[in-house]
């Protein structure tokens, strides 16, 4: 009796180490997709998918995977975790999606000015079973990710998460002409990404009470860097006198003299140069009238 248990014992040994040697380990074939899901000011989110391919020949519980995304210098830039235990079938693969959480400056730093992609590291250590048998596993994988276009729609639209970037602290009337006046549109801009950009044009026309009024553009140029985090700025316009009357004394009568300019927004940032349109709306000085007529 002795004997047969020995022999079951020593079966089940060879078994076991047998499996050991025929479980093979799972595989991250290849980085499916890549994609921005948000970015503000503070946290941006990356969806990363990847394959994970099961060789084996019975299915495979995947219960643990840690994903880190390094720099290109291999600095932790961010993580994510595996939320619950995956069943891969047998000799099969599954696509798995993380969302990664990134502070939103560094990644901006990583961008190259040459073609506006980020160079990074994807890697990742796992650990799987086959019929109760657990094996590590890991991976390292480079990517490189296009940003062009998130950028290109961030930068002019001077805006994040609903608010404006783009802020009207005054209007003044300058100067009055016999035929023309100059009125002035002072502004901030905030720039809480830290992006490098040149703010160097705005040509627009201006509108009061929905009638053509003058044009107008930027009167210096505005330079950005990280460590800028909002600069002041002021668009000159020139108003045909006969025209700004007529709008005002039809905004008059309604209660307020409301103005809207509509231009476009001239940029360089990152080896792009952006050029996009963009409005904005406000009201003029009450006085105006009456500084015109007299």
């Amino acid at each position: 009796m002795k004997n047969i248990l020995y022999l079951v014992a020593f079966s089940l040994v060879l078994i076991s180490l047998s499996s050991c040697k025929l479980f093979k380990s799972p595989t991250v074939t290849k980085i499916q997709d890549v994609k921005v899901i948000s970015i503000t000011p503070d946290k941006s989110t990356i969806k990363i998918s990847f394959m994970v391919s099961n060789p084996n020949c019975y299915k495979l519980k995947l219960d643990q995977l840690n994903v880190e995304l390094l720099n290109k210098d291999r600095y932790k830039v961010g993580t994510a975790t595996l939320q619950k235990v995956v069943q891969i079938p047998k000799k099969s693969t599954m696509c798995l999606d993380f969302n990664v959480e990134l502070e939103t400056r560094p990644v901006v730093k990583m961008v190259s000015s040459i073609d506006q992609k980020v160079q990074f590291f994807i890697t990742g250590k796992g650990h799987g079973k086959v019929l109760g048998i657990g094996k590590k596993f890991k991976f390292d994988e480079p990517y490189e990710l296009d940003l062009k276009e998130q950028l290109k729609s961030i930068i002019p639209k001077f805006s994040t998460n609903g608010q404006s970037l783009f802020k009207i602290t005054k209007t003044t009337v300058e100067k009055i002409g016999i035929g023309e006046t100059e009125l002035q549109v002072h502004f901030i801009i905030l720039n809480p990404y830290g992006l490098t950009f040149n703010f160097k044009g705005f040509p627009a026309e201006i509108y009061i009470s929905d009638k053509y009024a003058g044009t107008g553009n930027l009167k210096n140029q505005l330079k950005f860097n990280e460590n800028i985090y909002s600069q002041d700025g002021v668009m000159v316009f020139k108003l045909n006198n006969l025209k700004t009357i007529l709008g005002a004394v039809k905004g008059a009568v309604k209660g307020e003299i409301r103005y809207s300019v509509k231009g476009r927004v001239l940029i360089d940032a990152l080896g792009m140069e952006i050029n996009q349109p963009y409005s904005y709306q406000d009201a003029l000085p009450v006085n105006i009238l009456e500084m015109l007529l007299n």
